[in-house]
């Protein structure tokens, strides 16, 4: 009995200070990537989950080290393989920091994953056209298809970004609809790349994204 007891303890202080070490990393990247007058910047999904992933690893493996502080071939085995895990793992939670979508009075900045600059912001007039279209898919455990919506917004300056990757540093509904009537506010062509089935209903979020005025 005491030795669960002593188990969850370990557990639930080793979550406790992975969340504040995950809380601490949220807050620098917003100071780091803060623009003047900002309104939305976070990062996306995989990046967060990864690296509160990263975050619980490091903690539980230092915890480990306490405990096998009196064992040496121990400590050494697990020290190898905790080595080789962050050599994989810290090029990753680098590049976590860097994927952030940002959205400013002046226009909006999406750094992906996989790059290595830090993403410029451009301005609302240098967005050539948004597109909206969607995808067919299967939920899990079940047969029927559902409407994914993408939302690709292309540049005057030939690149594209789809703002509604599995991804996506937009995770609610009302997130995209404040940033497409922002869209349509700076008079920013949209069209869609073809109709919704007919099924559709009009009270559905992706009806409203392509029937918004």
């Amino acid at each position: 009995m005491r030795t669960m007891i002593n188990w969850i303890i370990r557990l639930a202080g080793g979550l406790i200070v992975s969340t504040l070490l995950w809380i601490a990393f949220i807050y620098y990247q917003l100071e780091n990537y803060a623009e003047p007058d900002q309104v939305y910047l976070m990062g996306t999904p995989f990046a967060y989950g990864f690296v509160f992933l990263f975050l619980c690893g490091v903690v539980f493996f230092v915890i480990a080290f306490f405990r096998m502080r009196q064992h040496p071939q121990k400590l050494r085995r697990t020290f190898l393989v905790f080595a080789s895990l962050y050599l994989v793992a810290s090029p990753l939670v680098i590049l976590a920091f860097d994927n952030y979508l940002l959205v400013t009075p002046k226009g909006i900045a999406y750094n992906t994953l996989f790059s290595l600059d830090d993403a410029k912001v451009k301005r609302w007039r240098d967005i050539d056209q948004v597109v909206l279209d969607y995808d067919y898919e299967r939920l899990p455990f079940n047969d029927d298809r559902h409407l994914r919506l993408k939302y690709m917004v292309y540049f005057k300056d030939n690149t594209m970004i789809d703002l509604n990757g599995y991804n996506s540093p937009l995770y609610k509904q009302t997130e995209f609809e404040a940033l497409h009537r922002t869209i349509l506010n700076n008079k920013i062509r949209v069209k869609t790349m073809r109709p919704l089935p007919p099924d559709v209903t009009p009270d559905s979020f992706i009806y409203k994204m392509y029937h918004a005025k």
